[in-house]
């Protein structure tokens, strides 16, 4: 096996392949240069293979989720293609989302370390100063609930109910102006 396969299996990459790394920062950081697989090359907004017409001279860094204490980036030369329907525009890059400079994997470590911990204790476990991962964070969280919005809400319903015996509860929220039906729950059918 090679090295470059063993890094990859070692970071459990699947959506890009390890073409190369190099050590920086007395040993401290990993730096890998990446590649998409043969799914790169895609638009961004129809997810179809476009003509490559640029390839970028500066690199772009992201950060990755660090491993045995070591800082993982990952550096790609992204490539600008024509689409028949959106026109020039950066491919799809898959680790990451658009402009930022973390990977989805960071992302997600961040978020679960921010749900059980503070925000001092995840910046010191991911060797982040907590202006920076406060940032990521709210960029994080703004970018999930873009696809939350709820519109045209005027009346609130909210109600409780305890089930098992009054061990458990469930609370219901409920839009009262459109609503028509009560939901039925499948664990209040005797399955306790």
């Amino acid at each position: 096996m090679s090295v470059l396969k063993f890094i990859q299996k070692l970071l459990k990459i699947k959506r890009f392949r390890v073409t190369g790394f190099s050590f920086k920062n007395r040993d401290r950081e990993l730096w890998l240069n990446v590649k998409p697989y043969k799914n790169g090359r895609c638009c961004p907004y129809c997810n179809k293979p476009g003509k490559i017409i640029h390839t970028a001279e500066k690199p772009r860094v992201w950060l990755d989720v660090p491993v045995c204490g070591i800082r993982v980036f990952l550096v790609y030369h992204p490539r600008e293609i024509i689409c028949r329907r959106h026109g020039r525009v950066q491919e799809i890059i898959p680790w990451a989302s658009a402009y930022c400079r973390v990977t989805y994997r960071f992302e997600y470590l961040l978020l679960i370390y921010c749900s059980i911990m503070t925000q001092k204790a995840a910046a010191k476990l991911l060797r982040l100063s907590t202006s920076t991962l406060s940032d990521l964070l709210h960029r994080t969280i703004t970018r999930f609930r873009k696809g939350h919005t709820i519109r045209g809400l005027t009346h609130i319903g909210i109600d409780e109910i305890s089930y098992c015996k009054g061990r458990k509860y469930a609370t219901i929220v409920y839009d009262l102006k459109h609503s028509t039906q009560i939901m039925q729950f499948p664990f209040l059918n005797g399955m306790c």
